[in-house]
């Protein structure tokens, strides 16, 4: 097992791709931390770990509140005796036009997907410094290298993760503390669930990327037991995309089947 021994945080780790980290997580050998406002969705996920044979605790955290993640980090060192792995997931998104957009939805944008990553980076961090060194993996978007439609405060925040996993990991190498991020697209999970259904939006956007389908949570788990673990000892401040080729390369209608005269 990859991460034997090694103890992580999963932040948002009650349901969709958290969950799905979670358990991959526990699997290669990490106990455990599920943290998430919905205490009662990630009792239930370090419940199944437990009787899976692992180790795993739930605490409820907000991730806007340095207080409740203080106690979190604390709890964990606590329970674990040790933090090597933080995996910033939690995350939200608001949906709307630009002059739709109040100052609500854009400090809750920034709160929760930048300052969110921020402040649990600074209460675990110590406790990682303690530990030896780590990985902290941040979740970041497609919508960290392009613009989204309706999404002004959300692609702003994410692109901002994307900046700080890149400065964290300069100030964050002389304690051994590799920090990379996780960009996903379009994941069927809780998140985009009225997209992964949706009759003019469910098979169109399946086919919207090269390799055909909408994506898992399962599909993320590869790349954060990779970034986890010391196979990947020699990455900091990377980001693996993790959405079907959709930013690599794209087509217009037709534009396939043109060759030359």
């Amino acid at each position: 097992m990859r991460l034997k021994e090694m103890t992580a945080v999963v932040t948002g780790g009650a349901s969709g791709m958290g969950e799905a980290m979670c358990y991959a997580l526990a699997k290669e050998g990490a106990s455990v931390v599920v943290v998430d406002k919905n205490v009662d969705g990630a009792n239930e996920v370090a419940s199944n770990l437990i009787k899976e044979g692992g180790k795993a605790i739930c605490v409820k955290a907000n991730v806007q509140s340095n207080e409740e993640l203080d106690a979190m980090a604390n709890e964990a060192m606590d329970t674990f005796g040790r933090v090597d792995i933080l995996v910033n997931n939690a995350g939200a998104r608001v949906i709307k036009g630009f002059l739709e957009h109040t100052k609500e939805d854009w400090d809750l944008m920034l709160g929760i997907n930048l300052s969110g990553p921020f402040y649990c980076s600074q209460a675990i961090v110590p406790k990682m410094i303690t530990s030896g060194g780590g990985s902290i993996i941040n979740v970041c978007s497609i919508a960290s290298y392009m613009g989204r439609p309706n999404r002004c405060a959300y692609v702003a925040a994410k692109s901002g993760l994307l900046g700080l996993t890149r400065t964290m990991s300069i100030d964050l190498a002389p304690n051994n503390i590799r920090v990379n991020g996780i960009s996903p697209g379009m994941i069927d999970s809780p998140f985009n669930q009225r997209f992964s259904e949706g009759e003019e939006t469910g098979s169109a956007w399946a086919n919207d990327n090269l390799i055909g389908r909408w994506g898992k949570p399962d599909d993320i788990n590869g790349a954060v037991v990779f970034l986890a673990s010391d196979e990947s000892s020699f990455i900091t401040g990377s980001d693996i995309k993790v959405e079907g080729g959709w930013l690599a390369a794209r087509a217009r209608v037709g534009e396939e089947s043109i060759v030359s005269d």
